[in-house]
């Protein structure tokens, strides 16, 4: 999160060309986000991110967690699918 010491994430699940979780531990609660990938149609692919926060201290970071992401998460998911553009066509030879 910005302005805050790197997190550690670990990778919770993986469902290949579908889905995959990412887990962000916190002191007494978890920032998951549940990242699916849905075909459509033109060889496109729609990625939507599901954000759940849990935990016993959960209401701790609800605020922060609101703020933050919602401040960042357009650009974030952007910058993210773009990157993925980018290595798919260097995959297949293109620039």
């Amino acid at each position: 999160m910005p302005g805050q010491p790197p997190l550690r994430w670990q990778i919770r699940e993986v469902r290949p060309d579908t889905s995959f979780v990412i887990d962000m531990s916190l002191d007494g609660a978890v920032l998951t986000f549940e990242w699916l990938f849905e075909p459509i149609e033109d060889h496109r692919t729609r990625i939507t991110q599901r954000i759940t926060l849990s935990g016993d201290n959960a209401a701790t970071y609800v605020d922060h967690v609101r703020t933050e992401l919602g401040r960042t998460l357009d650009e974030g998911m952007k910058r993210i699918a773009e990157a993925m553009v980018t290595a798919e066509r260097s995959l297949q030879g293109g620039v």
